[in-house]
């Protein structure tokens, strides 16, 4: 759920059908973030580390967004056309979001692990609190 900044001053790893995440080095993206990205043509996929309590703010963007908890928890808030919404999800869990959605996370007590893919694909910035926050 990070919206980090581009990962390095050498850009996204390579497309290529293996991603070795180990491999890709990771960037400080906001307090607390770390990530690592890889780019392909119709799809992009980051893969977050946040320390227990990290925050990422309110934003949104115009892509579609899948995430999937791999180890610690999330507390996912967002905002549709219902109303606002609260879930905090475990290892093995997962969340599709409409491009255009508000949404902003903390992670839980023990960090939390997560792989997010975007498509179309994206190169994250970092989420400022201005109600129009959108990037690629």
């Amino acid at each position: 759920m990070p919206d980090p900044s581009p990962v390095s001053d050498s850009g996204p790893a390579p497309i290529g059908p293996v991603v070795r995440w180990p491999d890709v080095e990771p960037a400080s993206m906001l307090p607390g973030i770390r990530a690592a990205l890889a780019v392909g043509d119709q799809l992009s996929a980051a893969f977050y580390t946040l320390d227990p309590g990290a925050v990422v703010p309110e934003h949104s963007h115009p892509n579609e967004e899948f995430g999937q908890v791999v180890e610690g928890s999330l507390e996912l808030r967002w905002t549709d056309p219902t109303g606002p919404h609260t879930a905090v999800l475990a290892a093995g869990e997962a969340f599709i979001l409409p491009g255009g959605v508000r949404h902003a996370a903390v992670a839980g007590v023990g960090g939390c692990r997560l792989l997010e893919c975007y498509a179309p694909p994206r190169t994250p910035t970092a989420p400022t609190a201005a109600p129009s926050t959108e990037d690629r």
